[in-house]
């Protein structure tokens, strides 16, 4: 078995079952078995069971950046290009492997408040900077006008888009891919066609 083959089998049992049982309830003796490999050809290429989460979040984490390596020369390309990588960031969040691995993550958070950390920032904090320097880059080019922060846009984006869609996934209601990739149309028609007025200060 070659060492791309070892690796493979060895992320893809990690995956599903971290995913199933949560990180802290796998054990070295679960994941040989399921990678049908022995303990000693797992600590061989993956020295331990944080080295080997980290890849299988990174592997989850790359599907993201899919639609926004595409180049972009107008408007129109980059509220397509945007769409795209909303509803790909929205279809691997709700992907409910993806769910049930957040649940197990929050039942961690009272124990384990580093491991859950861990798991915002390397499963959400990526997407959040990636959308960031999206808008960023559209507000340079003049794709997307409005003035506020990169970061409140990236935050009110995503928040509208999950929201309460998302607790209700978390508390076990079906999600439909159609009913989500709607609502990131919605966010996003919202967002190009709001202007730059400011609201008006709030006084006592």
């Amino acid at each position: 078995m070659s060492r791309k083959d070892a690796e493979c089998r060895i992320l893809a049992a990690a995956r599903s079952l971290f995913f199933e049982f949560g990180v802290p309830a796998v054990t070295t003796d679960m994941l040989a078995k399921a990678a049908k490999t022995s303990k000693m050809t797992l600590y061989k290429y993956f020295e331990n069971k944080e080295v080997l989460l980290e890849a299988v979040v990174t592997q989850e984490v790359a599907r993201i950046y899919e639609p926004s390596k595409v180049e972009v020369h107008s408007q129109v390309e980059y509220q397509s290009m945007l769409r795209s990588f909303c509803v790909n960031v929205v279809n691997i969040i709700f992907d409910p492997q993806i769910v049930r691995f957040d649940q197990l993550m929050i039942s961690q958070a009272l124990s384990n408040k580093e491991m859950s950390q861990e798991h915002y920032r390397r499963c959400y904090l990526p997407a959040i900077q990636e959308l960031v320097r999206l808008i960023k880059n559209g507000q340079k080019q003049q794709y997307l006008k409005t003035a506020q922060p990169a970061e409140d846009i990236a935050d009110m984006v995503l928040s509208s888009i999950s929201g309460l869609t998302y607790t209700k996934a978390l508390f076990g209601f079906p999600i439909t891919k159609d009913n989500i990739e709607a609502k990131v149309v919605n966010v996003l028609n919202i967002l190009f066609s709001a202007n730059d007025t400011p609201l008006p200060n709030i006084t006592e």
